[in-house]
């Protein structure tokens, strides 16, 4: 009776994870070149059906070895595996911890990428990259109890500033990013919480809990820290990311972590991972009395008519995550361009989940997953 990430139940899937791409790159002389990446697979504004989406398409500009400026749709390392996470064949998991690596709908934006790089000693670099970009996006508004699940149209407008160190065996990541969101339909970002007192005893009286004013445009503030480090034959990898709404209550407050050990043993590379996400404690409280509270019987009735299920369907608007995912699973590589992964996870939600449909509270599933990754 759950539903993970849109497509994962009872009754198995390939839909979750299943994608082909097909990228060209053309050089145009030493300083210019073209990019475009395109991608089929689940579509990201709607359950239904495929897509196919271009996901990168920039031209770039190198005016020296040690800078590249790209302009088109472009995509910045916010995560260590942000560039490459469509291509599977590039890291061991089956799919990348969705509490971090959900943080953003879409890491695609019309815009423009600036990046630097300076050699230091040995062989080791420091590089930092500049983007300014838009995108329109679908964000999913998930259910509980009273589907189905809903797409909210809006446009980011995306800045910010990552910088990396790397060595042959060690990558530190570090960025400030600040998105605007925009909404795109009728329908605005609730702000805050009304509480509506309905002054005689229960069930006939009680609260009612409303959206407060709605707004146009939500900021939205993020940090994100990562580490990828290759002591051979062992690798780790933990990522950190934190997003804050000053102006609003009730969307995307959030903190989430993420580690994984691997070991190369030949051709196997097993490895675990432990993910976690939750949002910050003044949002869990206002939608745990958002959803735990009924709507009183004498607003159900003339001349306010509320439904029985406002609650639960204002609660599924509330953007909180608090659930924890353990990970075991390997990869065996038959070469550099294929590998065949297998996994078990187990998550545990605790309040309630948007990446859960379903009564989620409380509970914990299992998923088991197997992968066939390939390049060419």
């Amino acid at each position: 009776d759950l539903t993970y990430l849109r497509y994962i139940d009872d009754r198995g899937t390939v839909k979750a994870d299943s994608l082909l791409g097909l990228q060209a790159e053309v050089q145009f002389g030493p300083h210019w070149g073209l990019t475009a990446q395109a991608v089929a697979g689940a579509p990201r504004k709607r359950d239904e059906d495929l897509a196919v989406d271009l996901r990168w398409a920039f031209v770039s500009f190198r005016p020296s070895n040690d800078s590249l400026i790209r302009v088109g749709r472009v995509r910045p390392p916010i995560f260590v595996h942000t560039q490459n996470a469509e291509v599977g064949v590039t890291y061991d998991q089956v799919r990348l911890p969705a509490e971090v690596y959900g943080t953003s709908p879409v890491y695609d934006l019309d815009g423009i990428a600036i990046n630097k790089t300076w050699l230091t000693a040995g062989d080791s670099e420091i590089n930092a990259e500049a983007y300014w970009g838009k995108s329109d996006v679908a964000f999913r508004d998930h259910f509980q109890r009273d589907p189905p699940a809903r797409y909210f149209p809006e446009r980011i407008t995306a800045t910010g500033l990552v910088l990396s160190y790397q060595s042959s065996s060690l990558l530190l990541r570090a960025g400030a990013h600040h998105t605007k969101l925009s909404a795109k339909g009728p329908e605005g970002f609730p702000r805050s919480l009304e509480e509506i007192p309905v002054p005689v005893p229960p069930p006939l009286g009680g609260t009612v809990y409303l959206p407060g004013r709605e707004v146009r445009n939500i900021d939205v503030h993020a940090l994100t820290f990562g580490i990828d480090w290759r002591p051979q034959p062992w690798r780790v990898t933990a990522e950190y990311a934190q997003r804050d709404t000053p102006n609003s209550d009730l969307l995307i407050n959030a903190r989430s972590a993420y580690i994984t050990i691997a070991r190369e043993i030949n051709r196997w590379t097993p490895y675990a991972t432990y993910a976690r996400m939750l949002t910050k404690p003044k949002e869990r409280e206002i939608y745990r009395k958002v959803y735990d509270t009924p709507v009183p019987l004498i607003a159900q009735d003339a001349p306010f008519f509320f439904p029985e299920n406002f609650h639960r369907l204002f609660g599924d608007r509330i953007n909180v995550f608090d659930q924890y995912s353990f990970m075991v699973g390997a990869s065996y590589s038959f070469s550099a361009t294929t590998k065949l992964k297998l996994e078990w996870m187990r998550t545990q939600v605790g309040i309630t989940s948007t990446y859960v449909d379903g009564e989620s509270r409380d509970r914990k599933f299992d998923v088991f997953s197997i992968a066939y990754s390939f390049g060419f």
